[in-house]
């Protein structure tokens, strides 16, 4: 493997970041040990219009300067900005004038605008951006909020094999039964059209928190607006995130404080390293923790 230019680490796919010593990020999410119970009360919406419905104004006077946390309305505007936070945020947090910073932009803002931004149509999987900015309007931190297919026992199955699942199933039936599933929640469809073992899951991924803002408690509401997302708009009991085992700063966050709990360790997982000097990601293997939490 070549050598690279910063120590930023992710779990593969690019969207889903975990944090290094000197960042708190959360990983995409999965879980070994329950099957979901949740409701399907997360009706099916556009989070261009929930972005003006989940501002938390009224955090203002806690420890932080952070006033507004919300949902990004998955503009391709948004989604750039969002990009620009994280390369200068976490992965090149000492070093943003790296040459390959540019490059670093573009591959991160087409990988959130393909993940996160807005469809002319609506995703097989919900998933959306959630900011957090202060009194200027400067972003100060960011999480994203993921729905997947999980695989018991095993892992997070990724998006792309989570969307061919559900839409080999979908496509098992009759037009009729077909058109009775045409609004319904990915839990609906998984609980009645999978095999047990393989279940809807809500995870948290690509928290971090700028330099400026860290330990102000910004890391801790972000999570906390995605798990009342995960709650109350999605429908979900239960979320999962995944971090990787060495990350003692992250686990201390998310296990000392936010109330998670390992689920399944994974060896040998996918991630990534930002290359600053030539503007790429590279692939290393490390081993990782899955936690979660009843919401």
């Amino acid at each position: 493997m070549r050598s690279v230019g910063a120590v930023a680490v992710a779990i593969s796919p690019l969207a889903c970041l975990c944090g290094g010593a000197s960042s708190f990020v959360l990983l995409q999410s999965s879980s070994t040990m329950m099957i979901l119970s949740s409701s399907s009360r997360g009706a099916r919406r556009s989070f261009a219009s929930l972005a003006a419905e989940t501002s938390l104004d009224d955090y203002v006077g806690s420890s932080s300067a952070i006033v507004d946390v919300r949902v990004l309305d998955g503009s391709e505007r948004s989604m750039r900005d969002a990009a620009e936070f994280m390369v200068d945020a976490f992965w090149l947090p000492s070093m943003p004038a790296m040459k390959g910073r540019s490059s670093l932009v573009e591959i991160q803002a087409r990988d959130l605008m393909d993940k996160y931004g807005e469809l002319t149509g609506r995703r097989k999987l919900d998933s959306l951006v959630i900011s957090a900015t202060g009194e200027d309007g400067v972003m100060g931190g960011m999480i994203t909020v993921e729905v997947r297919l999980l695989e018991i026992g095993r892992d997070l199955l990724s998006v792309e094999e989570s969307e061919r699942l559900l839409t080999r199933a979908l496509s098992s039936l009759g037009p009729k039964q077909r058109r009775e599933y045409k609004d319904a929640s990915v839990i609906d469809i998984a609980n009645r059209l999978l095999p047990p073992d393989i279940v809807a899951a809500c995870s948290l991924s690509n928290l971090c928190v700028s330099p400026n803002s860290r330990r102000k408690g910004v890391a801790s509401r972000l999570c906390a607006e995605a798990e009342r997302v995960a709650r109350e708009i999605l429908g979900f009991d239960t979320m999962h995130l995944r971090v990787e085992k060495s990350n003692v700063a992250a686990r201390g966050l998310y296990e000392g404080r936010l109330g998670y709990e390992v689920a399944l360790n994974v060896d040998s997982a996918i991630a990534l390293r930002a290359d600053g000097d030539a503007g790429s990601f590279v692939e290393v293997r490390t081993d990782i923790v899955v936690l979660r939490k009843k919401i």
